[in-house]
């Protein structure tokens, strides 16, 4: 029986209040009270010189005033994410399928009417807990990859919300989840990943030229089981709509060495991250500790 921890306790009572007071405006109204909070007190924020630093080391050419734009709408896009949590389930409903347009499905369901499953692969793009929802919406069964939260009762309460919302098995990060990645995996399923975040035990590919430790997984799972890739960027638009767009598979090679196989596709998936980040540095996180500072 845990024991109970009543800091945690009242912090995810303080944060379900938080978020049923979140609902009370509406989707569109709370979206946009998200941004205004977002780019008016985000960029005054100390941890906001972080991200000043990192997209002038990615993106040198730039110059200050766009560096200051791209962080305003950074934290405007953030700001919003943080509010529309609250509505996952509102983004799942029939009569809201007008708010995620998604380009590319063609590709994704010729495969799966091959009785084949795959990895959805994605960044902190736009509102990043869509891809889920999308997925699941467009009739794809499967789960996604999360990093539990360190309060064990906000945890569960996000699983339990989350399963339900999104329609996806949750399956935490590290060895506890493999088992259930792996058996939606070898039974024809889609997984959502999301792959961006620096990864110490990983392995170190280039991003904007730099050095970046990555996750292997995704290449790992590609070479082991032949899933095959299919990346994925959520661009917002204009309020609470987005765009999904699915790119053009990517699979390992079956007779390459395991080892430089999987620094090929890890690379291949960076580069796929910087030019999205690139087309729309705005629409993507700085806030990341991505290369050492």
């Amino acid at each position: 029986m845990r024991k109970v921890n009543w800091k945690y306790k009242l912090e995810a009572m303080v944060l379900k209040t938080v978020l049923a007071l979140i609902r009370l405006p509406g989707l569109d109204r709370a979206s946009a009270i998200g941004g205004f909070l977002g780019r008016t007190f985000g960029p005054k924020l100390g941890i906001t010189r972080r991200a000043r630093r990192r997209i002038m080391r990615a993106m040198p050419e730039l110059g200050e005033v766009e560096v200051e734009r791209i962080v305003t709408a950074m934290w405007d896009n953030l700001g919003r994410v943080s509010f529309e949590y609250a509505y996952i389930d509102t983004f799942r409903r029939e009569d809201q399928r007008h708010r995620i347009e998604v380009v590319g499905m063609e590709v994704l369901r010729a495969h799966a009417a091959s009785g084949e499953g795959g990895l959805l692969l994605s960044g902190h793009f736009g509102n990043f807990e869509l891809l889920p929802v999308a997925m699941n919406r467009e009739g794809f069964t499967g789960g996604e990859v999360y990093r539990p939260a360190n309060n064990p009762y906000v945890n569960d309460w996000m699983l339990d919300m989350r399963g339900a919302k999104t329609g996806s098995v949750q399956i935490p990060k590290g060895r506890k989840g493999t088992r259930d990645l792996l058996t939606i995996l070898r039974d024809h399923g889609f997984v959502a990943m999301l792959f961006d975040q620096k990864m110490n035990e990983g392995i170190e590919v280039k991003l904007f030229g730099i050095p970046s430790m990555t996750t292997p997984a995704p290449a790992g799972l590609a070479i082991r089981l032949g899933t095959v890739m299919f990346p994925a960027c959520i661009e917002r638009l204009e309020g609470a709509h987005f765009r999904v767009t699915l790119y053009p598979p990517i699979k390992a090679n079956p007779d390459a060495e395991a080892v430089g196989e999987t620094i090929r596709l890890t690379q291949v998936l960076n580069d796929f991250l910087e030019a999205r980040i690139r087309e729309k540095p705005e629409n993507w996180i700085w806030l990341h500790n991505r290369w050492a500072d």
